[in-house]
């Protein structure tokens, strides 16, 4: 059987405990709740999956019950999750376990993790039966949840390994250990730490702990039904998800198939919520991962995400910060795969369904930039993409995949660029991209034109709001509620991207494609709802302009290096004189022009100029443009500082940054 959990809106008992519990997370956006009434009509009417939720408590609550519940009754049960919290229900004596999706997007064929009581221990250091009481020490940013102050994991994890569980904690002060400083051991200030927080810590162990018997509206039935494909079809087509409609026949298959493959006691009762939380039946498992984890097999991982996989489509619950779908890109390494992927792009001449486009490169100077990698899109399902690797770096010393693998195949870079080349040039072949002109460059830098872009989503984000960030984070961010890994933190310091394997690359890259996909029909549709003006800027002025620009920009404009040489040192020149009469001015005083501090101090505490004109920040008085305008005239020291900043400016932004900015290969900028 199947169950999904969800939390309802109104305030649990946890909140109403503790006022701060959540408190800082933000507000739900609008389009969340009409995405959430969407999902559950699916889950309930068309995929015939029942719901369950409880007023007053968390759908983490939920689950405890469910499977406490279904336990008792010799059930086998397997909780689809994102959420290490759920960590705490595990229990291999009644066959309870978590199937993980915290580990990021998955490779091609791969699923989520079984996690039995081993597996938590080799991933939090301590049983399920303990996973309240470190969160009890150690406290939880993200929800709110104190613990107790300066008390880290590695020192929650000795404590509770000493002494069994919080109870044992507090019972044994006196006898802790903990860890050690230069001048022998620190247990005064460990203890007075417990002691001053033993409220924090009991508190914080009520917050996190998952209940398991909680009062449900009804008892939930714990069966598949039949999935109405039509309905379904109709469904995802009604909300523009087209990949996912032509595969709700496979749904229903999935679905049907995990209903009859599980029959009685031996099925599976759970639900999921967080995260867009499912459910699956009990799937068996194969190679094993770290101890006492399980990779589910492909087949039966389709059937346990399926209705997570369409869960993954909506934004999050209110007060969940859900995690990226889990994309499955098909690598691109061979040459008849090379070929098979370009007949799918040469199939795709529909407007309306552009293929997402990205290329990875060493660079963000599109002019100094090498390929590394692109990716495409051509759905929103969560294998309607693919990367081809190019450029990733492998040596016996950094191999290009995680320890234990061989490097990853890749392809040459005149066979990738001269199987695209015709795609990429052709105008009735529909692209969309994400900052267009950046991979417009990347791609001329290599001989390649770029045709038929008929989507920007930076451009339109742009005129959705001027004010906005649009960097695909925050579009991610704002339009789905989760945040992609980002490039800093997928990148090692002072590497460019050559250097990520490529399978991490892959699921990057298949990401940023994938929200490229998405983001296009759901910015044209933003863009409709303000007015007819903005679709019609965005086609025939702003997307006919992204190329024109980047021409101007591969052409360059040639300076006068010598003549701006000339010309710094005359600035350097008058910026010396100007010093010298604003001392002057100033009665002799010595301070440096360039420093607010030290200006703010000379006009407002030594000249006693007026205050009111200013305003006081965290480092003194400012002295802004608008600060000193208003001072003009009261002091002759004003213009000479306002005429310094001004030949100051020009000098390093202009005079001096440009000659910098030469490309070595065409001698322009």
């Amino acid at each position: 059987g199947v169950v999904i959990a969800f939390d309802t809106a109104e305030p649990t008992f946890r909140h109403q405990a503790d006022a701060s519990y959540k408190a800082h997370r933000d507000e739900a956006p609008e389009q969340f709740f009409a995405d959430l009434d969407n999902l559950q009509q699916i889950l309930r009417q068309d995929l015939d999956i029942p719901l369950c939720m409880a007023p007053g408590y968390e759908a983490d609550d939920v689950l405890g019950t469910l499977a406490n519940r279904a336990a008792n009754a010799g059930w086998r049960v397997r909780i689809l999750s994102g959420d290490r919290d759920l960590f705490q229900l595990v229990d291999d004596e009644r066959d309870i376990a978590v199937l993980y999706m915290g580990g990021g997007p998955y490779a091609k064929g791969s699923g989520p993790i079984q996690i039995n009581r081993e597996a938590v221990i080799a991933r939090l250091g301590v049983p399920p039966e303990e996973v309240v009481d470190l969160k009890a020490l150690t406290g939880d940013s993200s929800d709110n949840i104190p613990g107790v102050k300066g008390v880290g994991p590695k020192t929650a994890i000795t404590l509770l390994k000493e002494n069994g569980h919080l109870d044992g904690v507090y019972a044994t002060l006196d006898k802790l250990t903990g860890p050690k400083d230069g001048q022998g051991a620190i247990k005064g200030s460990l203890k007075a730490k417990l002691q001053a927080d033993r409220e924090n810590a009991y508190r914080s162990r009520m917050l996190a702990e998952i209940l398991v018997d909680i009062p449900l509206p009804a008892e939930p039935r714990l069966g598949l039904g039949s999935v109405n494909v039509e309905a379904l079809a109709a469904s995802l087509e009604r909300l523009e998800l087209h990949s996912l409609g032509r595969q709700a026949q496979n749904f229903a298959q999935l679905l049907s198939a995990d209903a009859t493959g599980a029959s009685g006691r031996d099925a599976g009762n759970s639900a999921g919520s967080n995260q867009s939380r499912g459910a699956s039946s009990d799937s068996a498992a194969t190679a094993a991962q770290q101890p006492g984890e399980s990779a589910i097999e492909p087949a039966a991982a389709s059937a346990a995400t399926a209705s997570a996989a369409m869960a993954s489509a909506a934004t999050a619950r209110p007060e969940g910060k859900p995690e990226p779908p889990a994309l499955t890109p098909e690598l691109i390494t061979t040459a008849p795969a090379l070929a098979a992927l370009v007949q799918r792009l040469e199939a795709a001449t529909d407007p309306a369904a552009p293929i997402a486009l990205d290329t990875e490169t060493t660079a963000l100077n599109p002019f100094e930039a090498e390929l590394v990698g692109i990716g495409l899109c051509w759905g929103d399902g969560l294998g309607d993409l693919a990367y081809i690797p190019i450029a990733h770096q492998s040596s016996p010393q950094q191999p290009s995949e995680p320890s234990g693998e061989p490097p990853a195949a890749q392809l040459p870079l005149d066979l990738v660029l001269g199987a695209l080349a015709p795609w990429l040039a052709s105008e009735g072949h529909p692209k969309t991209l994400q900052n267009a002109k950046y991979d417009r460059l990347v791609l001329l830098r290599h001989g390649l034109s770029l045709a038929g872009v008929v989507m920007d989503t930076l451009l339109a984000d742009y005129l959705r709001d001027a004010n906005a960030k649009h960097s695909l984070e925050m579009l991610a961010q704002r339009n789905f509620g989760f945040t992609p890994i980002s490039f800093t933190d997928l990148v090692p310091k002072g590497a460019n991207f050559s250097a990520v394997p490529v399978k991490e690359a892959a699921n990057y890259c298949g990401m940023d494609v994938h929200l490229t996909w998405r983001l296009t029909g759901l910015l044209r549709r933003q863009l409709a709802e303000l007015g007819p003006a903005l679709p019609q800027l965005l086609q025939e002025v702003e997307l006919p302009l992204e190329p024109v620009l980047a021409a101007m920009e591969a052409t360059g404009i040639r300076i006068d290096t010598a003549v701006l040489a000339k010309l710094s040192q005359e600035l350097a020149v008058s910026l010396a004189s100007l010093e010298l009469q604003a001392r002057e001015a100033a009665g002799g005083v010595e301070f440096n022009l360039a420093s607010p501090k030290q200006l703010g101090e000379l006009l407002f505490d030594q000249l006693g100029l007026d205050r009111k004109k200013s305003r006081k920040t965290k480092t003194g008085w400012s002295t802004d443009a608008t600060v000193l305008e208003k001072l003009e005239d009261a002091h002759p020291v004003v213009p000479l500082v306002l005429e310094h900043r001004t030949l100051s400016k020009l000098k390093s932004t202009y005079v001096d940054a440009l000659p910098a900015l030469v490309e070595p290969e065409t001698g322009r900028v």
